[in-house]
């Protein structure tokens, strides 16, 4: 006996097995489609030629990332979102910018936390270049 059971975009196959005289419900869920990712990753920053804040050990203090994000709402609409990792002992003053723009956004990033940034919502554009500022 085995019975489909439909969930939105999953389905589960579910089959009665016997093992002796005791019925086992055996399940097994598959994906009928898969959505598409809401998220466009980006490249690294560019460079500013700044000294950069590094650890005792030489590596730099900060890990950046960058995705832009579409609204689940309105598919049109994309974030561009800029996610700072610090990975040392101090606070570390950081500056994100669009490449040859004023718009920037200015973070305080604690020590060892993670901040995220909206560095603007634009319509239809999933490539950014940005810069990264710190002091």
């Amino acid at each position: 006996m085995a019975v489909i059971i439909k969930i939105s975009s999953r389905s589960i196959r579910a089959a009665a097995i016997y093992f002796g005289s005791l019925p086992v419900l055996v399940a097994h869920a598959q994906t009928t489609g898969q959505s598409p990712s809401r998220l466009t990753m980006q490249g690294p920053a560019e460079q500013s030629y700044q000294r950069m804040v590094r650890d005792a050990l030489g590596r730099p203090c900060l890990d950046v990332e960058a995705a832009a994000r579409v609204h689940v709402i309105n598919p049109t609409l994309v974030d561009h979102v800029v996610s700072v990792k610090n990975t040392c002992p101090r606070s570390i003053s950081v500056k994100v910018c669009y490449v040859n723009s004023d718009k920037c956004n200015a973070l305080d990033v604690a020590p060892y936390k993670r901040v995220d940034t909206i560095l603007g919502t634009i319509s239809g554009i999933k490539n950014f270049k940005y810069v990264l500022l710190q002091k």
